[in-house]
Protein backbone atom coordinates (compact mmCIF):
# COMPACT_ATOMS: atom_id res chain seq x y z
CA UNK A 1 0.00 0.00 0.00
CA UNK A 2 3.28 2.70 0.97
CA UNK A 3 4.31 1.59 -3.33
CA UNK A 4 1.29 2.64 -4.27
CA UNK A 5 1.16 6.23 -2.34
CA UNK A 6 4.37 6.99 -3.03
CA UNK A 7 3.86 6.14 -6.57
CA UNK A 8 0.80 8.54 -6.97
CA UNK A 9 2.77 11.21 -5.09
CA UNK A 10 5.04 11.10 -8.00
CA UNK A 11 2.04 11.38 -10.57
CA UNK A 12 0.78 13.82 -9.03
CA UNK A 13 3.89 15.64 -8.71
CA UNK A 14 4.83 15.32 -12.06
CA UNK A 15 1.14 16.30 -13.70
CA UNK A 16 1.53 19.46 -11.96
CA UNK A 17 4.98 19.97 -13.48
CA UNK A 18 3.31 19.31 -16.44
CA UNK A 19 0.42 21.94 -16.22
CA UNK A 20 3.08 24.61 -14.69
CA UNK A 21 5.16 24.24 -17.58
CA UNK A 22 2.34 23.90 -20.13
CA UNK A 23 0.92 27.39 -19.18
CA UNK A 24 4.61 29.24 -19.18
CA UNK A 25 4.43 27.78 -22.32
CA UNK A 26 1.21 29.28 -23.54
CA UNK A 27 2.20 32.47 -21.94
CA UNK A 28 5.45 32.60 -22.91
CA UNK A 29 4.95 35.52 -25.50
CA UNK A 30 3.65 38.04 -22.70
CA UNK A 31 6.74 36.82 -20.37
CA UNK A 32 9.70 37.22 -22.22
CA UNK A 33 9.83 41.01 -22.59
CA UNK A 34 9.43 41.91 -18.79
CA UNK A 35 12.32 39.08 -17.84
CA UNK A 36 14.48 40.90 -20.42
CA UNK A 37 14.01 44.34 -19.55
CA UNK A 38 14.44 43.43 -15.63
CA UNK A 39 17.32 41.61 -16.26
CA UNK A 40 19.29 43.65 -18.75
CA UNK A 41 20.06 46.96 -19.01
CA UNK A 42 19.34 49.30 -21.73
CA UNK A 43 21.46 50.84 -23.81
CA UNK A 44 21.36 54.81 -25.47
CA UNK A 45 23.45 55.18 -27.91
CA UNK A 46 23.59 59.26 -28.80
CA UNK A 47 24.97 61.03 -31.53
CA UNK A 48 25.30 64.74 -31.13
CA UNK A 49 26.33 66.76 -33.92
CA UNK A 50 28.75 69.80 -33.05
CA UNK A 51 30.02 70.38 -36.56
CA UNK A 52 30.69 74.29 -37.28
CA UNK A 53 27.43 76.25 -38.70
CA UNK A 54 27.26 76.54 -42.28
CA UNK A 55 29.15 73.60 -43.18
CA UNK A 56 27.75 70.35 -44.68
CA UNK A 57 25.29 68.27 -42.19
CA UNK A 58 26.44 65.38 -40.52
CA UNK A 59 25.39 61.80 -42.15
CA UNK A 60 24.59 59.03 -39.62
CA UNK A 61 23.89 55.40 -40.77
CA UNK A 62 23.42 52.95 -38.11
CA UNK A 63 22.92 49.61 -38.30
CA UNK A 64 23.02 46.18 -36.71
CA UNK A 65 22.71 42.50 -38.44
CA UNK A 66 19.06 42.37 -37.59
CA UNK A 67 17.79 46.12 -37.89
CA UNK A 68 19.08 48.62 -40.57
CA UNK A 69 17.87 52.41 -38.50
CA UNK A 70 18.45 54.29 -41.56
CA UNK A 71 20.65 57.23 -42.81
CA UNK A 72 19.92 60.37 -40.76
CA UNK A 73 21.15 63.73 -41.50
CA UNK A 74 21.93 66.17 -38.26
CA UNK A 75 22.67 69.93 -38.58
CA UNK A 76 25.09 71.54 -35.61
CA UNK A 77 23.43 70.69 -32.30
CA UNK A 78 20.53 68.19 -33.40
CA UNK A 79 21.14 64.37 -32.16
CA UNK A 80 19.82 60.96 -33.64
CA UNK A 81 19.29 58.14 -30.71
CA UNK A 82 18.48 54.71 -30.58
CA UNK A 83 18.00 52.48 -27.36
CA UNK A 84 18.25 48.48 -26.90
CA UNK A 85 19.20 45.85 -25.06
CA UNK A 86 22.19 43.51 -25.02
CA UNK A 87 20.68 39.89 -26.86
CA UNK A 88 21.16 36.46 -24.32
CA UNK A 89 24.45 35.35 -26.38
CA UNK A 90 25.69 39.05 -25.29
CA UNK A 91 26.79 39.77 -28.85
CA UNK A 92 24.97 42.17 -29.86
CA UNK A 93 26.75 44.45 -32.08
CA UNK A 94 25.64 48.23 -33.72
CA UNK A 95 27.70 49.81 -35.91
CA UNK A 96 27.65 53.56 -37.89
CA UNK A 97 28.96 55.08 -40.32
CA UNK A 98 29.63 59.00 -40.72
CA UNK A 99 29.86 61.63 -43.40
CA UNK A 100 30.51 64.97 -43.14
CA UNK A 101 31.38 66.90 -46.39
CA UNK A 102 35.00 65.21 -47.32
CA UNK A 103 35.59 63.57 -44.25
CA UNK A 104 33.91 59.79 -43.48
CA UNK A 105 34.78 57.46 -40.54
CA UNK A 106 32.57 54.14 -39.61
CA UNK A 107 33.41 51.80 -36.43
CA UNK A 108 31.63 49.62 -34.06
CA UNK A 109 29.22 51.75 -31.48
CA UNK A 110 28.62 48.56 -29.61
CA UNK A 111 30.36 44.80 -29.73
CA UNK A 112 31.29 43.17 -26.93
CA UNK A 113 34.71 44.59 -25.82
CA UNK A 114 35.43 46.17 -29.00
CA UNK A 115 33.99 49.49 -28.32
CA UNK A 116 33.86 52.50 -26.09
CA UNK A 117 29.93 51.69 -25.06
CA UNK A 118 30.79 48.37 -23.31
CA UNK A 119 28.88 46.57 -21.47
CA UNK A 120 30.05 46.39 -17.73
CA UNK A 121 28.52 46.01 -14.71
CA UNK A 122 26.81 46.74 -12.50
CA UNK A 123 23.60 46.10 -14.26
CA UNK A 124 22.42 49.60 -14.96
CA UNK A 125 21.43 51.93 -17.60
CA UNK A 126 23.86 52.72 -19.93
CA UNK A 127 24.55 56.19 -22.29
CA UNK A 128 26.68 56.51 -24.63
CA UNK A 129 26.73 59.41 -26.44
CA UNK A 130 28.80 60.36 -29.54
CA UNK A 131 29.75 64.29 -29.79
CA UNK A 132 30.76 64.50 -33.64
CA UNK A 133 33.34 67.78 -33.93
CA UNK A 134 34.98 69.53 -36.89
CA UNK A 135 38.33 67.46 -35.18
CA UNK A 136 36.57 64.08 -34.53
CA UNK A 137 34.77 61.79 -32.63
CA UNK A 138 34.71 62.37 -28.81
CA UNK A 139 32.52 59.89 -26.47
CA UNK A 140 31.36 59.69 -22.84
CA UNK A 141 29.93 56.57 -20.80
CA UNK A 142 27.20 57.30 -18.12
CA UNK A 143 24.73 56.25 -16.06
CA UNK A 144 23.29 59.84 -16.61
CA UNK A 145 21.68 60.81 -20.11
CA UNK A 146 23.05 64.01 -20.02
CA UNK A 147 26.64 63.91 -19.45
CA UNK A 148 28.71 66.94 -18.32
CA UNK A 149 31.43 68.19 -21.15
CA UNK A 150 34.69 66.86 -18.79
CA UNK A 151 33.30 63.19 -19.96
CA UNK A 152 34.06 63.42 -23.25
CA UNK A 153 37.11 61.76 -24.01
CA UNK A 154 38.54 61.83 -27.76
CA UNK A 155 38.27 58.29 -29.52
CA UNK A 156 38.75 58.50 -33.25
CA UNK A 157 39.80 61.05 -36.17
CA UNK A 158 37.74 61.50 -39.49
CA UNK A 159 39.63 59.45 -42.02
Amino acid sequence: MAYFIAYTKVQLLLLISFIINLVMMTNASSFEPNVTESFEPQVTENFVSNVPYNTAPLRVHCQSEDDDLGVRTLQRKENFDFSFRQNFWGDTHFYCAFSWGLNNNAFDVYFKRKSPCKFKFPMKDIYCTWLVKESGFYFARTSDPNPSPGDFRFVYPWL
